[in-house]
């Protein structure tokens, strides 16, 4: 699972050097043969810092790491995968289905809040979702997903606004028939909102050891109303939040990674190993050793 060069490759789709956010296509949908077929069928350990994805499996076994959860499912079922997130992939010669990737700012940026949040909400974390308690669902996003790789061939395909329609109209459908199965929640309140323009500026200052009252400053909010939506919504902290996204981080570079503990400790913002250690083990339960050794099988 490790990268033979010591971290976790980063791509634009899977093999292609990364491209500055000007230059990515808002959609791009290919079916999985056609790239799975050259990698015998294996998509390794990588991630999309831009980009996120949706693989829906229509027919045939999909084995799916998703930072450190694994499932094995058969289609129908869908896999998402946030901007970042680390994932592999194992299919078989007879697996069928599409990966939809899209840059999921730009694309959202055309649509009204209470058809975003939804969207939004299906991508707040990695899943890997069994679609076969729906089949009617998966048949739908399946036939969607069918006319968009047909529109994305098109001459004027990248330039015209249908795919991103169509793209909009298959992670909808999916991000609210997801919810109906309770796989995901579907916010459209003000703190919802709030909640994840704060899980977004995580996401972009985590590294740089932000205190809570910083997050709160850059959102116009005090401490205590943003611990307030964040005990409300999340069932934890502020801080919690934030540090509960760095130790996901740190446990993604031990799996993923083959750098040394103090390598990863400083790459994370950790001056001391030894406190990076104790931080790492308060929030995941075993030193970074021990974790290390345990998903690896030692």
């Amino acid at each position: 699972m490790r990268s033979a060069r010591g971290h976790i490759p980063n791509f634009s789709l899977y093999g292609e050097t990364p491209l500055p956010a000007a230059q990515t296509d808002r959609v791009h949908i290919e079916d999985i043969q056609s790239r799975s077929r050259k990698y015998l069928w294996k998509i390794g350990t990588h991630r999309h810092s831009l980009l996120s994805q949706c693989v829906l499996v229509t027919a045939g076994p999909v084995t799916s790491v998703l930072d450190d959860s694994r499932a094995a499912l058969a289609g129908p079922a869908a896999m998402i995968i946030p901007a970042g997130a680390v994932h592999s992939f194992k299919f078989r010669s007879d697996t069928q289905g599409h990966v939809l990737t899209v840059d999921l700012a730009r694309l959202l940026s055309t649509l009204i809040p209470t058809h975003r949040l939804p969207i939004e909400a299906l991508f707040a974390m990695p899943r890997a979702i069994d679609l076969r308690e729906d089949p009617k669902l998966a048949a739908r996003a399946g036939e969607l997903l069918d006319r968009l790789a047909q529109e994305f061939l098109q001459p004027d395909g990248a330039a015209a606004p249908v795919c991103g329609w169509l793209a909009s109209s298959v992670l909808w459908i999916l991000a609210t028939g997801m919810a109906a199965l309770g796989a995901t929640g579907v916010p459209g309140r003000l703190d919802e909102e709030r909640l994840r323009r704060f899980r977004g500026l995580i996401e972009a200052q985590y590294l740089k050891h932000w205190p809570v009252r910083r997050y709160a400053r850059q959102l116009a909010l005090s401490e205590t109303t943003l611990n307030r939506l964040c005990r409300r919504l999340a069932g934890c902290t502020a801080f919690d939040l934030i540090r509960g996204r760095l130790a996901l981080e740190a446990r993604r570079r031990l799996v993923f990674s083959g750098a040394a503990i103090g390598r990863v400790a400083a790459e994370l913002g950790f001056r001391d190993p030894a406190y990076f250690s104790r931080f790492f083990r308060r929030h995941c339960g075993a030193g970074p050793d021990e974790f290390r050794r345990r998903q690896h099988g030692g």
